[in-house]
């Protein structure tokens, strides 16, 4: 579904991730691992078309979109909750998840499964975002990235600064999210466990390089956190 061939991102003039090749097949969920500043994040930035990406290929859905820019690609099918969730704090929950729906032209109503998927929601449709809870807008954030029904979701350590109970439930919804509506995922985290038990395969990154790929149910856990930590 989503690979990249041999790419390289930049910031600015600094490159931060050269000849970076992986795949996410469909209908799996995937794990990008590793330590901090070391391009996970960089890697869904050139996905989605927000960092410079002068050479390689992304190929998405047998095309390759590495020279379109970000709200076409959104309309291929690319839903991205960014690091620090960005909603809008002043908008109401209602209003945040509509928003979601502008790649379909801002047409169309928010599909019912999300609210099953996410419960406090509804119940907090009239209030700002900015009164939520960080699980709470964390789960917000999911919900107006899947408002338009994208083909494969991608999230930027979703646990990040998240009570363990919410950790558990964004969890449950990740995987509702791939069996029920057959959506792809692919996840940055740097809370192993979480990853572990929530994902189909992973990666493990270390200075924009896959260093380890695995089946998680083949993954040694000592030895990813090893590299992990060395």
């Amino acid at each position: 579904m989503l690979s990249l061939k041999n790419v390289d991102s930049y910031y600015g003039e600094s490159r931060v991730i050269e000849n970076l090749s992986f795949e996410v097949e469909k209908g799996k969920i995937v794990g990008l691992i590793g330590r901090n500043g070391f391009g996970k994040s960089t890697t869904l930035k050139s996905i989605m078309g927000i960092v410079k990406t002068p050479k390689g290929e992304i190929i998405f859905d047998g095309e390759n979109i590495i020279k379109k820019p970000v709200y076409e690609r959104v309309k291929l099918g690319i839903g991205y909750v960014p690091q620090g969730r960005d909603i809008f704090p002043q908008m109401t929950v209602e209003e945040n998840i509509e928003l979601g729906l502008q790649p379909k032209g801002g047409k169309g109503k928010v599909p019912d499964y999300i609210y099953d998927l996410f419960p406090i929601l509804p119940k907090f449709a009239k209030r700002k975002g900015g009164d939520l809870s960080g699980g709470q807008q964390q789960q917000l954030a999911i919900a107006r990235a899947l408002a338009a029904e994208p083909k494969i979701l991608i999230l930027d350590e979703p646990t990040e600064g998240i009570q363990p109970s919410i950790i558990q439930d964004i969890g449950a919804a990740i995987q509702k999210i791939n069996e029920w509506k057959g959506i792809t995922v692919l996840l940055v985290e740097q809370y192993l466990d979480f990853v572990l038990e929530n994902t189909n395969k992973l990666y493990v990154m270390e200075k924009g390089e896959i260093i380890y790929a695995n089946e998680t149910k083949l993954a040694d856990k000592d030895e990813v956190q090893r590299l992990m930590t060395e």
